[in-house]
């Protein structure tokens, strides 16, 4: 692989997307239906892809060149604001398909907003003649050489990686110490936080009654902890005691480690803890770290070729663990000689930014085009904050980050590609805390830099600092991304939020904590572009606020979760673009809007926790849906199962609720769930009382799943018997399955034949008598029925009196054994179960104890 190939401008997919767009059938007819000047288009066309030959040039040299930088981030603003306009004609063509009362082909002077579409064309003249200006100094992006040296930080900030992560988890530290906790610390040192994070680490339950001090000081009194606080800022003498206070008890012998690359943090802890200056590490060891990562999965013979070119790019790193780390990761599998060659003598070594190592530039400059964006993107996190590989993809997805390839159909497994991409590179780097990623500080000031003003990230100490003039700010005109972190006063108090000027470009907006809703009043009117939108846990959202997202035509993602709305504004089914709409835990929210069908790129929907009684109609038309945790079936046809048929890319989690309205079993095998292949998790449930028990059986014969599911769960089915396909052992996938309410059922399903069962819960079958050999299975090849179940639970069965349990070889890894509410059983658990680790009985009187001490 030749690096040459790999890198690129972070420009050029979008401009590739809109030369796209330029030519297609959307944007051509709304130019000659609204006798706009189609000769612009192809203008623009032609400017943008002699911009797009020169962005990989001045890619590099913007990095040692000002000036440079300046006309690239010019180019960037004229591009993004040709994409703001052809997705809003893009949106007028979308609107004229499910707007009845907007005519697209009316004449000019008889349409409303036949203004808007003039508008329009004048701003994309002024954006081509702005691009045809910039394209004019293009003789600057020429004889440039970079100049200047770069010198390594001080020792107070010697970046370095995570590698004492690998000493903490030695087995070595673990027998020298009982207790051990790593907790980040970050800017704002709240010793609440870290006391409960030190808890969690721990495996330290707090007591209701008792204050977290109090629960610490008893968890490690006379135990021997190491403690490690890492990245530690700001932090006051007095927070520093109320830390150390309940961990004066511990045992003689613990440790507590710091790191900080704040002198007065050093000098605040020194006093207790004795402070060691790191100094940067060895060319040797730099190197032994930079090959693990280089050449990992390499054979000897191709690494002898390469040493000596990366013995050069080593000692450029000055040191620094983190280079080493992240230039081997962008020569991990990379084979050319040549290559290893341009990078060890790359003039991006002589770069005078004095904040960011020049092997971080590198690493940037040398990514994938489309990595570019992905990465730039996270200047909006504040520093050292952890992030979910799953949400970042979602950001990713929602802002148009992912390039999908043909042959590839899901976006996810994209994102899942890019993301792993920017883990290898060392870009991103795994966080104590089980599924999140941080990055490095100065993986983070390298993102900001190359962002540039197009990510703008605020950070609000308790007094306002951080602010220009009375608590305003003004947004640079660039500015796509803003986020704002708000630190709580100390004592409490209101947040302090700032009046913010500007914003007319943005697309997202990240608040980091509640603020009183009035406080969004100067920046809301400027917010027409956003592409995301979140008011979680906003406890009151004004009418006047909800009712206007209707307005943001070019949002893709939305989330009310956790709000007290009752209603969707009907406007929000025009938000053609909308991609997640979420609205879990709406705990007031009773019904979704008629037309939200129209929503037709709508992907993810959540309503898990609301109360809604049905679905809207044609929920089949949103055939781009892919996320669906819940469906709640309806009376009425147009909410009926047949529309979930449709709906064919359903993936991960879905819950069908309401089975009891199924009007006809057909419905239910018009669902298709069989065809669903990528359904992992599924809850199949009735509700109310069934008196049809052959229809219940139906409507559940119909509703076989695919054999991949791996969770199943039935709750509230109202049949006497379950179908064929329940216990089938073609379920080679499930792993957990949950069968409740079954109130009506008189025999268990045969599921001794699950291969893969680990758990199984059945509760709430008042009409069992006996547990039998129907139970383990008919099937004779069958040697060891429920082979692989660990946990098994029988709990509120009335009427179970016997189970049979003469069932050679039955449960041979069974680890857990769960009896409660069944009172009229009286015969014996199985008598061989070689891994029961747990057995509890619970409210079973009959049962003779005797019989128990033989288990």
């Amino acid at each position: 692989m030749a690096l040459e190939f790999i890198g690129g401008s972070i420009l050029s997919p979008v401009i590739q997307v809109l030369v796209d767009r330029l030519a297609s059938r959307q944007v051509l007819g709304f130019f000659k239906s609204h006798k706009l000047d189609d000769g612009l288009l192809e203008k623009l066309k032609e400017t943008l892809n002699t911009v797009n030959g020169l962005l990989d040039d001045a890619e590099e040299k913007q990095i040692t060149k000002l000036a440079v930088k300046n006309w690239l981030n010019d180019v960037k603003h004229a591009v993004y604001e040709a994409e703001d306009i052809l997705e809003e004609i893009d949106y007028e063509y979308l609107r004229s398909r499910h707007d009845s009362s907007w005519a697209w082909n009316l004449v000019p002077f008889l349409n409303p907003a036949n203004r808007r579409m003039k508008e329009m064309e004048a701003e994309l003249q002024k954006i081509l003649e702005k691009l045809e200006r910039l394209l004019k100094h293009k003789g600057d992006l020429r004889h440039i050489e970079g100049t200047g040296g770069w010198r390594p930080l001080s020792e107070k900030t010697t970046p370095l990686v995570n590698e004492s992560l690998l000493i903490y988890n030695d087995e070595k530290v673990d027998q020298c110490f009982q207790l051990k906790a790593w907790v980040w610390a970050s800017q704002q040192f709240d010793v609440a936080r870290i006391i409960k994070e030190i808890l969690d680490k721990i495996n330290a339950s707090t007591c209701r009654t008792k204050e977290p001090d109090e629960s610490l000081m008893e968890a490690v009194k006379g135990k021997k902890l190491l403690l490690v606080l890492d990245d530690a800022w700001n932090i006051e003498y007095n927070e520093w005691d109320k830390l150390l206070l309940p961990l004066r008890y511990v045992e003689q012998g613990s440790k507590i480690v710091v790191t900080t690359r704040d002198e007065d943090v050093a000098k605040v802890i020194q006093t207790v803890i004795p402070s060691h200056r790191l100094n940067v590490i060895s060319d040797e060891d730099c190197w032994k770290l930079f090959a693990r990562v280089a050449f990992s999965g390499v054979n000897s013979g191709a690494v002898s070729s390469l040493e000596a070119f990366g013995r050069e790019i080593v000692k450029k790193c000055k040191g620094l663990p983190l280079a080493a780390k992240t230039l081997g990761g962008l020569l991990h599998s990379v084979g050319d000689v040549k290559e290893w060659e341009k990078i060890s003598k790359s003039r991006m070594w002589g770069l005078s930014n004095e904040n960011i190592p020049p092997a971080l530039t590198l690493s940037y400059y040398y990514l994938p085009s489309h990595l570019k964006r992905c990465f730039a993107y996270c200047a909006t996190f504040p520093k050292s904050c952890l992030f979910s590989k799953d949400a970042l993809i979602d950001d990713w997805m929602k802002h148009g980050f992912l390039v999908q390839p043909r042959g590839v159909e899901e976006m996810e497994e994209i994102g899942e590609k890019y993301f792993d991409d920017l883990v290898s590179r060392s870009l991103f780097q795994r966080s104590t805390h089980d599924s999140f990623f941080s990055m490095h500080d100065l993986v983070s000031d390298l993102a900001e830099y190359v962002s540039g003003e197009f990510c703008f990230k605020l950070g609000i100490n308790e007094s306002g600092s951080g602010l220009e003039g009375e608590h305003s700010c003004s947004l640079p005109e660039r500015t796509r991304y803003l986020s704002i972190t708000l630190a709580a006063p100390y004592g409490g108090g209101p947040r302090i939020f700032p009046s913010i000027h500007g914003g007319q470009h943005l697309r997202a907006f990240f608040l980091s904590s509640e603020v009183d809703r009035e406080a969004l009043n100067d920046i809301w009117p400027n917010l027409k572009r956003l592409r995301s939108l979140s008011f979680v846990d906003l406890k009151v959202i004004s009418s006047q606020l909800l009712n206007s997202i209707g307005n943001l035509k070019h949002l893709r993602y939305l989330s009310l979760s956790c709000t007290a709305i009752k209603r969707l504004p009907n406007s929000v089914c025009t938000l053609y673009y909308l991609q997640t709409l979420l609205l879990k835990n709406c705990r007031h929210l009773m019904e979704l809007p008629s037309n939200i069908s129209n929503l037709v790129n709508l992907q993810r929907l959540d309503i898990e926790g609301t109360y809604l009684k049905e679905m809207p109609p044609k929920m089949g038309k949103l055939t781009k849906l892919r996320i669906l945790e819940s469906y709640i079936v309806g009376k009425e046809s147009g909410s009926s199962m047949k529309e979930l048929g449709k709906l064919s890319h359903i993936r991960k989690t879905l819950s069908i609720r309401n089975l009891r309205d199924v009007a006809n079993a057909q419905d239910a095998l018009d669902a298709d769930l069989k065809g669903k292949k990528k359904i992992e998790e599924l809850g199949l449930m009735w509700g109310g009382n069934m008196d049809d028990t052959r229809h219940e059986r139906e409507v559940l014969e119909r509703l076989e799943p695919s054999e991949n599911v791996k969770q199943l769960f039935i709750l509230g089915y109202g049949g006497t018997t379950f179908p064929g396909w329940l216990g089938n052992s073609s379920f080679s996938n499930m792993v957990q399955l949950i069968l409740s309410g079954c109130k009506n059922c008189i025999l268990l399903p045969p599921l001794g034949q699950l291969q893969s069962l680990e758990e199984l819960y059945i509760k709430g079958f008042d009409d069992v008598v006996a547990v039998g050999p129907e139970f383990y299975g008919s099937d004779p090849s069958m040697e060891n029925p429920f082979k692989s179940l660990k946990i098994l639970k029988f709990e509120g069965m009335k009427k179970w009196q016997e189970w049979k349990t003469d069932v050679a070889g039955a449960f041979p890894h069974l680890a857990e054994l769960f009896i409660a509410g069944c009172p009229e059983l009286t015969s014996a658990v199985p008598r061989h179960l070689p891994c029961l680790l747990k057995l509890s009985i619970e409210e079973c009187p009959q049962l003779e104890e005797g019989i128990w001490m033989r288990v």
